[in-house]
């Protein structure tokens, strides 16, 4: 039996993971695309002790080869991004001259508008050479690289994944293929803009970090000690700024069914209840909003990022946490939210706390600022500056226009 050959875009946390998985099986080829070609070695070692697949013992993923050239990999089945959202229309770009017909190319999580970008890069491929996108709803699982290019703790493995795809006709192709590479069942999700609706991280990651930093000039420094981790230390205040971001993404929801109430959105349900339907029993105490964070074994042992600096650390301005949760984040919501004249306070307070230490101004009097939206995954970015266009993405693809 010839093995499939799929290529891990990206040297991030799931890249490493989806090595660590897919490469145990002798059906499964697995090529790695990076920047970085000389710091892998030829396997991965997933490490599960600590998590629900501790009893599976370690992975180890065999790479067949490592390139930072994607014309080494013409012929691939299927390519999967595991970069954070705001490089995956770089990467697309580069790898689209060698994603040949009857390919799949999809991501992790595809959150930050990923079909547009898919639509943007391929054009009229995606018909002509049947080019599948696809995309995940949730990362297969919460995970750590231990060694850059060595190893990778799986840490909070979902008990199953939805995937939105192009081409419905191959769909079981796709998902066989999915399941083979992860063992978690796949179901499909429904549409694209109930991904780019049920960010996790994006919302997540800026409650959590304006609640610790709040009053941070910038300059302090703090000890290690001093720097709770993002989960299990998480408090009322976390939890409460969350939980207005999360408000506003219903409104968003409720006033586009408000709108085309046959247009499916049921998959966008509150943060809460989203956790403990991905995590189930990994969450210990299921009270309310910050006891599903402090007890959830998923999420254990996070650290917030900080970089060293003398005397201490400081907050990491420079990570995804700034340039994927704000631009690629709430900068799409805000879009949304825009089109569909909603007010979105808490969304603005996260922003504009954030592009303080980003040196950008994404929004200016509470609006988006639209100089700036080129740098951002807005959908107004690819042409689709109404909600209807937004909506009727299958009917609009010509407009969105080459980046």
């Amino acid at each position: 039996m010839i093995p499939t050959s799929i290529v891990v875009c990206g040297g991030g946390n799931g890249s490493h993971a989806t090595v660590a998985s897919a490469g145990r099986f002798e059906n499964i080829q697995v090529n790695v695309f990076t920047r970085k070609p000389q710091d892998w070695k030829q396997e991965i070692v997933g490490l599960t002790k600590g998590s629900p697949w501790e009893s599976l013992g370690n992975f180890v993923g065999k790479i067949n080869k490592v390139s930072n050239n994607p014309q080494d990999f013409v012929g691939a089945k299927l390519w999967i991004i595991g970069g954070p959202a705001h490089v995956h229309h770089e990467i697309l770009q580069k790898i689209a001259p060698f994603v040949t017909k009857d390919s799949f190319v999809g991501t992790l999580y595809a959150q930050g508008g990923f079909e547009w970008m898919c639509r943007s890069v391929f054009g009229d491929r995606i018909r002509t050479d049947n080019i599948t996108y696809f995309g995940l709803y949730n990362i297969p699982w919460l995970c750590k690289i231990f060694k850059y290019g060595e190893s990778v703790r799986i840490i909070g493995p979902k008990t199953k994944l939805q995937c939105a795809l192009s081409n419905l006709s191959r769909k079981e192709e796709l998902f066989l293929l999915l399941e083979n590479m992860f063992q978690i069942p796949v179901l499909q999700a429904p549409n694209f803009l109930t991904l780019t609706l049920t960010p996790s991280n994006q919302i997540i990651h800026p409650a959590r970090v304006y609640a610790v930093f709040r009053n941070w000039d910038g300059k302090q420094v703090f000890q290690s000690s001093e720097v709770p981790t993002f989960y299990e230390d998480f408090d009322d205040f976390s939890a409460y700024m969350l939980q207005i971001l999360d408000d506003e993404i219903q409104a968003i929801k409720r006033e586009i069914l408000k709108r085309y109430p046959h247009f499916n959105l049921d998959l966008i349900i509150p943060i809460k209840e989203r956790i403990i339907q991905q995590y189930g029993d990994q969450v210990k105490d299921k009270s309310n909003l910050k006891t599903v964070f402090r007890t959830n074994a998923g999420y254990a042992t996070i650290q917030i990022p900080t970089k060293p600096v003398q005397g201490g650390v400081q907050l990491n301005t420079e990570a995804r946490i700034f340039w994927e949760d704000i631009p690629y984040g709430l900068c799409i919501l805000k879009d949304l939210s825009e089109m569909l004249g909603l007010q979105t306070p808490g969304t603005d307070k996260m922003i504009e706390w954030h592009q303080k230490f980003m040196n950008k101004e994404y929004i200016q009097n509470s609006r988006l600022n639209r100089s700036l939206l080129k740098e951002t995954g807005a959908p107004t970015k690819y042409g689709l500056n109404t909600i209807e266009k937004v909506l009727g993405i299958q009917e609009v693809s010509q407009q969105i226009p080459k980046l």
